[in-house]
This record gives C-alpha cells, structure tokens and sequence, in this order.
C-alpha cells in the first residue's frame, strides 16, 4: 500500500456523513472519491493558473463551515505540480488555528521529487502547534 491506501483509511476513520472536506481544484482524482465513499462532502476551492493554482487565503476563509471537518493541502501538488511556500502555509495556518474542529491532511507524497529552487516545506515544519490536528 502507499500513500493513496494512507489517504484513504484517514478519511474512512476520520469523515463522517455531512462532514465537508475543503481541497484545491485541480486536484489529484482520487480525492473525490475517497471523500465521497467516507459518505462527507468535498468543497471545492477552484484555483487557476492566474494564480499559480494556489488557494489564497481568502478562498480558504470563504470556504470553511462548521461542517467542515478536514482541510486536505497537496503540496507538492499532482497534477499541477505547485508546492506551496513557508510563508503561505503559515497563512494558512493562522486560519485553521481559527477552527479548532477542523484537522489538516496534507499530503506530502512528492516532497522527495519536487526539484524548484526554494526547498520543500511540510505544514507540520510551519505550524508545530497544529502538529496534533496534521495528518501527513
């Protein structure tokens, strides 16, 4: 098994029926399914390439409810090959810590094959804090 199984049996023990689950648009095509299968609801942030297929901060902000369960980040991101920076993701995390309800699944599959210039950074690295509501 790998990282898909992983994702997968994270959502199956942690999503429960009315639960949403916020991910970036495009996204890798198992996401929705393993969502919908957990029987909760996927949230869609659609990102362009205007905007380097990076949720901003205020997309994430407009997304979150109080049924909103699990932020999922694909940083570096398949298919659009993105990874987000430290100083984005600790925008992000200045939010989740606003939601105390809401976990962070973020999948760092293909941190060891992301070859840009500035290094990769996990979310757990920025936000030690939120180390207990991470899922990576």
């Amino acid at each position: 098994s790998g990282a898909k199984q992983a994702i997968f049996n994270a959502m199956q023990a942690l999503l429960n029926k009315g639960d949403e689950v916020i991910l970036q648009a495009p996204y890798w095509v198992s996401y929705r399914d393993m969502i919908e299968l957990s029987e909760a609801t996927p949230v869609f942030i659609e990102t362009t390439i205007s905007q380097n297929f990076k949720i901003s901060p205020e997309q994430l902000e407009k997304a979150i409810t109080p049924k909103t369960k699990l932020v999922l980040l694909n940083s570096p991101s398949n298919p659009t090959g993105i990874a987000y920076q430290e100083q984005e993701l600790e925008i992000f995390a200045e939010i989740l810590r606003k939601h105390p309800h809401i976990l962070i699944l973020s999948d760092e599959i293909y941190e060891k094959i992301y070859w840009a210039e500035k290094p990769f950074v996990s979310f757990a690295k920025i936000a030690p804090d939120l180390r207990e509501r991470t899922i990576i």
